[in-house]
């Protein structure tokens, strides 16, 4: 770094420089103390709430000596505004990739998040290995459509590298208008094949619970995302399916479903366990919240099979976690997102707001989530293998001249290649269920 001088002197002279008269030293007091009230008010409501080390103050008088030095020099114009910002976002930065700063137009779009309602691509997306990664597309979703997978990483957004791009100034500029486009460049970490994309901007409406009533009494439930009221919806339409007669079996899918509500997530855990522990929570390693199940459980004893895979992050990892560990339910699918960290989101005055990693989740028997995610009972890749597809095909409906079967259609040999885990799901529950027919005699 080059200084142009004058006389042998910088131009740019320590705020202590003895040439200066002292008037002007008295501004730069007064200014300074300025810009460190003004700083402190910024960060902070309330002086009362918290309080600096010396050494911190020391730091913030640095602070506010290097603010006013970028102002009264730098080769063009600034605002003051953006640099605080930028100094909130520059510390945010030395934390980890899910705590962020957000200014009051990005905090508003975290706010609808959980109500399940907003204009984008449908994708879920989080810092990993220090790129903005896809947990999850939104099934029907634009993302979804043009075949953007879980794990791909997004290299570019409209042409902007994302690599020092800040997390939510990426949300924001993948969302946008309804009915406007956005291109992204991606990279399939598996192949490092890299890809285009055009995708036009929906209403991404997002039901929570999706049901169906398949073969043989077996309830399917797709929770695509824990929202607001995801327990009640999943309740009524275990209770609306149960009504004529029991269910013989449940699957709760998971699978591509980046996590939401904590409180839902418990609830819905709550739905399926009679006793015991969900989550604990632990922050600076004491645990600072438990939560149990206290509602007796609903569905008690109805077999149970949870499907997840890598798209299965936060609050499906506690759902999961916890119907493992109480030996509730059979977990089959794929190693789960690893996602198992708490974030506290604050109210800044300005109106913007703190998204700020507090604690981490652990589940009943204290597998750590973080990083590591949760591991399947039974592992299934999400396609069908070619040998699995021949020892599918093997069965008396393939063969040419059977005797038809009565009643309702059934899977056909060429349908678990659309949806190979919930085939398997279903497979496991009629084992289930001639197992304990077996037992019983």
């Amino acid at each position: 770094m080059i200084l142009q001088t004058s006389k042998g002197k910088s131009q740019f002279a320590p705020l202590a420089f003895s040439s200066w008269h002292v008037t002007r030293r008295q501004m730069l007091r007064v200014k300074l103390y300025s810009l460190l009230l003004s700083f402190v008010t910024f960060f902070l409501p309330s002086l009362s709430l918290y309080a600096l080390s010396e050494e911190g103050y020391k730091k913030l008088h640095v602070f506010t000596t290097t603010l006013h030095y970028i102002e009264e020099n730098y080769v063009e114009e600034t605002d003051e505004k953006e640099l605080l910002e930028g100094a909130i976002r520059g510390m945010m930065s030395t934390l980890d990739p899910h705590s962020v700063y957000m200014a009051p137009e990005i905090y508003r779009e975290l706010k609808v998040d959980t109500r399940g309602r907003f204009d984008g691509i449908g994708i879920e997306v989080a810092i990993r290995d220090g790129m903005l990664t896809v947990v999850a597309p939104i099934k029907g979703s634009p993302a979804e459509q043009k075949g953007m997978k879980a794990g791909d990483r997004i290299l570019k957004i409209d042409g902007e590298a994302t690599k020092n791009l800040p997390f939510m100034e990426a949300v924001r500029k993948m969302r946008g208008k309804r009915g406007s486009t956005v291109a992204l460049t991606l990279e399939r970490p598996d192949t490092k094949e890299r890809y285009d994309v055009s995708l036009v901007r929906q209403l991404i409406n997002v039901p929570s619970v999706k049901a169906e009533l398949l073969e043989d009494r077996f309830g399917y439930f797709n929770i695509s995302s824990f929202q607001q009221g995801t327990a009640k919806k999943l309740h009524k339409f275990i209770e609306q399916y149960s009504k004529k007669k029991p269910l013989e079996g449940i699957i709760l899918d998971l699978r591509r479903n980046p996590g939401g509500l904590l409180e839902e997530g418990v609830a819905v855990s709550d739905l399926f366990l009679k006793q015991g522990v969900i989550v604990t929570t632990e922050s600076r390693g004491v645990e600072i919240d438990r939560r149990e199940a206290k509602n007796d459980g609903d569905e008690p004893v109805t077999p149970l099979i949870v499907l997840i895979d890598a798209g299965s992050a936060s609050a499906s990892e506690i759902v999961a976690g916890a119907l493992q560990d109480h030996k509730r339910a059979v977990l089959l699918g794929m190693q789960s997102f690893g996602k198992g960290s708490v974030q506290t989101v604050v109210d800044l005055d300005d109106g913007s707001g703190l998204k700020l990693t507090v604690a981490r989740y652990f589940t009943p028997n204290r597998k750590p989530i973080q990083a590591h995610g949760i591991t399947p009972d039974i592992i299934v890749p999400a396609k069908i293998t070619e040998s699995e597809k021949k020892r599918a095909q093997v069965r008396e409906k393939d063969l040419s001249g059977h005797l038809k079967g009565e009643g309702e259609d059934v899977l056909t040999a060429e349908q678990p290649a659309t949806d190979y885990q919930k085939h398997m799901a279903i497979h496991h529950l009629k084992s289930w269920g001639l197992f304990q027919d077996t037992g019983s005699k």
